[in-house]
């Protein structure tokens, strides 16, 4: 379902152990495990405090660790291209479909209509 105004729903971090990571954020900030997925040898580990998601990936070749970018939930696609281009993100089975823009310092902002469950 799609929110009536624009909502920060999430945050991706590259981490070189994401289950270390994700053990790390259970014992300190109580976040929740939702959904692994496979994702080259290290699993993408999706933890959720019941609102806002952290999504914990290994790192690409050849790019950083660290915050990759953060998600708004968006009433709708359109209202995001009035103002600049959205492009298509990765779409596989049992993932969660991502379109994206970049600001003008070129940061990542995934723009989604609907997000994965929060529990």
């Amino acid at each position: 379902m799609s929110p009536s105004k624009m909502q920060i729903r999430h945050i991706a971090i590259r981490a070189d152990n994401p289950e270390e990571l994700s053990s790390f954020y259970q014992k300190v900030f109580g976040l929740k495990v939702v959904r692994k997925n496979p994702r080259g040898e290290k699993p993408s580990i999706y933890m959720s405090d019941g609102y806002i998601h952290v999504a914990l990936n290994a790192p690409s070749e050849g790019k950083p660790k660290g915050i990759w970018h953060f998600g708004l939930l968006v009433p709708s696609l359109e209202s995001v291209k009035t103002f600049t281009p959205v492009y298509e993100g990765e779409r596989a089975p049992g993932r969660h479909a991502e379109n994206f823009i970049y600001d003008p310092e070129g940061n990542r902002i995934d723009v989604v209509v609907d997000m994965w469950p929060t529990e």
